[in-house]
């Protein structure tokens, strides 16, 4: 094997190992954003007081699950707590 077909074989090992890579990443993203919803999810069983007690409202909540089942708006949860810290420190 001359050292010209090695390198080849090595670029296309790479880029192999790089879509498995890629897949791998895709799967793993789609998990996490399938457990943060239902994390999401199970905050609807709480009262309006623990979630006040946690900094959301029930409205945060129904924006936060507008989505379909792969939709990962948790970060609207973490922005709407934050928003509201952030007016009551201002009173």
């Amino acid at each position: 094997m001359t050292s010209i077909n090695r390198a080849l074989d090595i670029q296309a090992a790479g880029k192999r190992g790089s879509a498995w890579t890629t897949a791998r990443k895709a799967i793993v993203s789609l998990f996490v954003r399938y457990r943060n919803r239902r994390q999401v999810m199970g905050l609807s069983d709480f009262n309006d007081h623990m979630l006040d007690d946690i900094g959301i409202s029930r409205d945060d909540l129904r924006h936060a699950l507008r989505g379909g089942p792969f939709d990962d708006n948790s970060m609207d949860l973490m922005r709407a707590a934050l928003r509201r810290r952030s007016q009551l420190t201002l009173l």
